[in-house]
């Protein structure tokens, strides 16, 4: 499995959650087709966003995560690299309205998915891209 694998699989799972993605030049993405055929959205070849959106899974980067907690008012308390059961992990703690919020991973990019995985599972009021 190679290293990017995990975190395509948490987009998806952030897609599913209902995570809204505004297409930018520049965002990385997987094609829905092939999950493996990542590359960098360079020309939206004349698609819509909502065609884009069919297209592509967006994959979004640390700071396009930290975005996405400061836009539903989660604060990020901790974000860094922990020993755990004898192995460094990743740790992402999110204070969120309901509470705490808390996930591990691999990667500080899979932990903080994670975590707002978690937090658009818990809350879902309103959409907010």
């Amino acid at each position: 499995m190679d290293g990017l694998t995990p975190y395509i699989d948490i987009a998806g799972e952030l897609d599913c959650a209902g995570l809204v993605w505004l297409p930018e030049i520049g965002d990385e993405v997987a094609a829905r087709s092939n999950l493996h055929a990542v590359s960098i959205l360079v020309d939206p070849q004349g698609m819509p966003v909502t065609e884009l959106r069919q297209t592509f899974l967006w994959l979004p980067t640390i700071e396009q995560l930290v975005n996405q907690f400061e836009a539903r008012q989660a604060i990020i308390f901790h974000a860094g690299l922990e020993m755990g059961s004898g192995a460094f992990v990743y740790k992402t703690v999110v204070q969120a309205q309901f509470g705490n919020v808390e996930a591990t991973g691999e990667s500080l990019r899979i932990s903080m998915g994670a975590a707002l995985r978690y937090l658009l599972q818990r809350v879902q009021p309103d959409r907010v891209h």
